[in-house]
C-alpha cells in the first residue's frame, strides 16, 4: 500500500520527469511565463522566479499555484512526459492535443526534456497536431 502510494503522488506531483541537470541548465529561472490557451479557457501565470527549471514541472507548478489538474504519461523510449489533458481537456477531444511552444517556436522535445531560461515564454495550445497536419 505504501508503494502504490507513493507511485501515485509521484505521478500526480510530476516528480517521474527528468530532473537530471543538463549542460548550461540553470538552477533557477527569472522572469519566465506561462500561457495556456484552451478552447473555451485561458490561463496566464506571468513574469515569474522559478526553481522548476523545465517546462513540466514549470506546468505543474502553474497547476499547482491556479488548482487545476494535469494529467501526463511518461513514455519509457523518449524519456520524457506526455501530456494527455489539462485542467480536464484531454487530447483526441475534436482531433486536437497540447503542444507547447516556447518563445513562439514549436518545441519538438518533451516537456520534462526542455529546460528553461531566463526570460521564456511558455505557451501550450490545445490544436491540430503539427505531427498529422
Amino acid at each position: 500500500v505504501a508503494v502504490a502510494s507513493i507511485l501515485v503522488l509521484v505521478s500526480l506531483t510530476g516528480c517521474i520527469s527528468t530532473l537530471t541537470k543538463h549542460e548550461g541548465s540553470k538552477e533557477i529561472v527569472e522572469n519566465v511565463s506561462m500561457k495556456i490557451d484552451a478552447p473555451t479557457w485561458t490561463m496566464s501565470y506571468m513574469n515569474v522566479t522559478t526553481k522548476n527549471v523545465t517546462v513540466a514541472d514549470f506546468l505543474y507548478e502553474c497547476a499547482n499555484q491556479y488548482n487545476f489538474t494535469v494529467k501526463a504519461k511518461y513514455y519509457q523510449s523518449y524519456d520524457s512526459l506526455f501530456i494527455e489533458a489539462i485542467n480536464g481537456t484531454e487530447n483526441g477531444d475534436d482531433g486536437k492535443y497540447w503542444q507547447y511552444y516556447v518563445n513562439n517556436e514549436f518545441a519538438e522535445v518533451g516537456c520534462s526534456d526542455y529546460f528553461l531560461s531566463d526570460n521564456d515564454v511558455v505557451e501550450w495550445q490545445f490544436e491540430s497536431s503539427a505531427w498529422t497536419n
